[in-house]
Order: C-alpha cells, then sequence, then structure tokens
C-alpha cells in the first residue's frame, strides 16, 4: 500500500470515528422510564432520524388495490418476531401487541387514524424462554382482549411451551399498555396444542384454541371487575365441533361467537357458536387460504382476511352470503390481524418484508 493510500484510509476512519453516533445504524439510545421499574413501560428515544432501533418510520408503499383501501404502509422500528394483535380500547385508538426485538413484547398505538406513538416495550423476554421438553419456543403468539377504555383492563393469552395457555393482565396507562414486571405469566390447567383466540362478549372471556389432535376446544371465565387485578377463574377447556389446519381466529357479533381456521381441506372452516346453549354448526368457505385469519365483525357484517402465498386475501359476508375474495396484494407472511376503530375503519396489519410490521385501512376518510 502506498503512503498516499494509508495516509487517505487514516483520514476515512478518523472521520466514521468522529461521526460516532450519529451515523448509520451507530446511533444511541436513551432511555426514559415513566414511573417505577415493574410497573409502566419503557420507552426508548433515539438520537438519529435514521429508522433504526424503536422510533416508528410510516413509509407508504404502492401495492395499490383497485378498490377503495389503501395503500400499503410500513412501520419500521422493531423487527416483529411474532404476529401482531390488534384491540381497539376505544373510538379513534388502535393498539397493537407483538413479540418483536430481543424477544420481548412491545407496543404501538394508532390514535386519530394517522398519528403514531413511538414503539414501547411493555414486558421483557418470555418466562418460558427456554426449550422445554423438545417444545418449540414461541416467543409470544398473542391473543388479546381491551375491556373498551383507554384506563382499562387488557387480558392477554399465549402459548406456553409445555402446551399451557399462559395468562397476563395489563392496563391503559399515558397513553399506552403497562404491565407488571415482577410478575410472571399464570399458567391455566389444561393442554392446548395451537395459539389461542380471544373474545369478549356479555361479561365473559372465551378463549378457543385447537388440542393436540387439532380439534377445537374452548374455555371461559367471568370478565374481571376492571382495575380489580382479580385473576379470571376459568371454567376448563371443552371440546368443540370441528378439526382445523390452523389455529382458529374469533370474533363476535353480539349474541354469538364466529369462529374461523383453515380447514382440513385448505378452506375456511367456520364454526358459529352459541354460548349460552352451547349449540354449534359448521360451513366450508369454498376459499384457498394458507393462514388463520383475521376477523373484524360490524353491523352484521363480516370481514376476514389471510395470507394466500405472501399475499392479504379479504373475504366478506354481507349478511345472506359470502363475497368472492379480493386480493389486496401486500408481501406478508403469517396470520394478519384485523380491528375497527370505531369510527368506520378497519385496519389489518402483518408481519411483512423486512420483518416491519405492515398495515392497510378502509374506511370513508381513506384518501390514501
Amino acid at each position: 500500500m502506498t503512503l498516499r493510500a494509508k495516509t487517505y484510509l487514516c483520514v476515512l476512519l478518523a472521520a466514521l470515528l468522529l461521526a460516532g453516533p450519529s451515523w448509520g445504524q451507530m446511533a444511541e439510545f436513551d432511555k426514559v422510564r415513566t414511573g417505577n421499574d415493574t410497573s409502566e413501560p419503557v420507552l426508548v428515544i433515539g438520537t438519529s432520524t435514521e429508522p433504526q432501533g424503536l422510533l416508528p418510520s410510516v413509509k407508504r408503499v404502492q401495492f395499490r388495490t383497485e378498490t377503495e383501501w389503501s395503500n400499503w404502509i410500513s412501520l419500521k422500528g422493531v423487527r416483529l418476531t411474532t404476529a401482531p394483535v390488534a384491540v381497539s380500547p376505544g373510538p379513534g385508538i388502535v393498539d397493537i401487541l407483538t413479540g418483536g426485538n430481543d424477544n420481548e413484547l412491545w407496543h404501538i398505538r394508532l390514535q386519530g387514524q394517522e398519528t403514531w406513538s413511538d414503539w414501547i416495550k411493555v414486558f421483557g423476554s418470555p418466562p418460558y424462554n427456554k426449550n422445554l421438553g423438545g417444545v418449540h419456543f414461541r416467543k409470544y403468539e398473542l391473543a388479546a382482549i381491551s375491556t373498551g377504555s383507554l384506563d382499562g383492563d387488557y387480558h392477554l393469552f399465549t402459548w406456553g411451551p409445555t402446551n399451557h395457555c399462559l395468562y397476563k393482565r395489563c392496563w391503559g396507562s399515558e397513553g399506552g399498555v403497562a404491565c407488571d414486571r415482577t410478575e410472571d405469566w399464570i399458567q391455566m390447567e389444561g393442554e392446548i396444542g395451537s395459539r389461542p383466540a380471544a373474545v369478549l362478549l356479555s361479561d365473559k372471556i372465551f378463549l378457543l384454541a385447537l388440542d393436540n389432535s387439532k380439534k377445537l376446544v374452548w374455555n371461559s371465565a367471568d370478565l374481571p371487575a376492571v382495575g380489580s387485578g382479580e385473576v379470571p377463574s376459568w371454567e376448563g377447556w371443552q371440546s368443540l365441533q370441528g378439526s382445523f389446519a390452523s389455529p382458529p381466529a374469533a370474533a363476535s357479533d353480539g349474541e354469538t361467537i364466529h369462529i374461523f381456521a383453515v380447514s382440513q381441506g385448505g378452506g375456511i372452516g367456520h364454526v358459529t357458536f352459541d354460548p349460552k346453549t352451547e349449540d354449534a354448526t359448521i360451513e366450508t368457505i369454498n376459499q384457498k387460504i394458507d393462514s388463520a385469519p383475521g376477523i373484524v365483525i360490524e353491523d352484521g357484517r363480516i370481514d376476514l382476511f389471510a395470507s394466500q402465498g405472501d399475499e392479504l386475501i379479504h373475504v366478506w359476508h354481507d349478511g345472506e352470503s359470502w363475497e368472492n375474495g379480493e386480493n389486496l396484494k401486500g408481501s406478508i407472511s403469517g396470520q394478519p390481524t384485523a380491528v375497527s376503530d370505531g369510527l368506520g375503519q378497519i385496519w389489518v396489519f402483518a408481519q411483512g418484508q423486512g420483518e416491519w410490521l405492515w398495515g392497510i385501512h378502509y374506511g370513508p376518510k381513506d384518501d390514501a
């Protein structure tokens, strides 16, 4: 190497060192804690304008549909390790929870249909973060319900490595979701064989899952009073009609529970369940899907979303019959989650390219 080349290399290295944390992926982060160390989320604020770390960076992508759906958007900041789950605690508010960086539990909020919060870590690595008995580590495959207010309770459920459903109560706090980090997840009695789904109906929590033979099972408990900290008293897992090839998804129309999953033939299995009588009916919808679906039921209409290949398929029931599916395109993987924001918009989120959170929405104010 010539003297001139060595001099140039030294100057370049010195410039990179002086640029320090403000350059590229070297940015540092200041941790700001709200409240004490055990019960409030940790907000991590980046010192760089680049979308590394935990500040969301929203980017619109031209996966334009031919209908009135928006363009897709990507939200960078946290790389997802599991499919997200979305709930709406109040009109115009959508909370998204997902496993992310370092296998921890993360939250981001959409408010007013266009304003995004920072990513917030609400709980650390799963307490069952070891491969016990040869069962695969499942890293926050979540189901969640909200009690319907910004300062209300969030009931979270996941599938533990010993094939038990795990439960944790969190709550609304300062524009986000907080969990008590001193309390471990609570293991429920009885084994399951899939990610659970959760539905709130008539002040009761209903859980749906597959058992180890891929048959549908359900469980229920009275909803504890908001803020009481009480643990639900579960009635125990019971068999329900149907055998499926994916975890179930579920939603309520106010009277009955509608359960959807990939059928054994690759179509959509649909179970209508009346928890008062415990009667159930089953049908198969002739639409091929590759993932468990996300469901929204509102004003007598059912909207169902699932992946086919790496694209999002939308199927709906208008109160009389199932309509042919439309392709909303995108580039996603795994199970999507769908939610109504209470102001006329439906949002659908999924893990997508780059392992970022991706979303698309539909509604009367959609001008994207």
